[in-house]
């Protein structure tokens, strides 16, 4: 078991999602969440072409980050973000 994990990743990305939204709350940022794969996607009405990620396939995801897609700060590829940071950055 612990060697599938280390080859896909962790077995469960809620507790990712609950600081996630627990912190997007309280920096009072809209947002959306739904399953995707083995994990989560959020979307944000501020950046509606966009979206951040977290499951099997995402880079960062054994260390609990989040992987964002088709946001103004990625320049065509995706970035890897703690919760934090994309909060950071959703602010502005």
């Amino acid at each position: 078991m612990e060697k599938l994990k280390r080859m896909f990743g962790k077995k469960s990305y809620a507790n990712d999602r609950r600081k996630l939204n627990r912190k997007l709350k309280k920096a009072g940022i809209a947002y959306s969440w739904e399953k995707l794969y083995d994990g989560y996607t959020w979307r944000f009405p501020k950046f509606p072409d966009g979206d951040a990620a977290i499951h099997s396939g995402t880079y960062g995801n054994r260390q609990g980050y989040f992987e964002t897609y088709r946001m103004p700060w990625d320049n065509g590829d995706v970035t890897v973000l703690s919760a934090d940071k994309l909060i950071q950055k959703l602010r502005g």
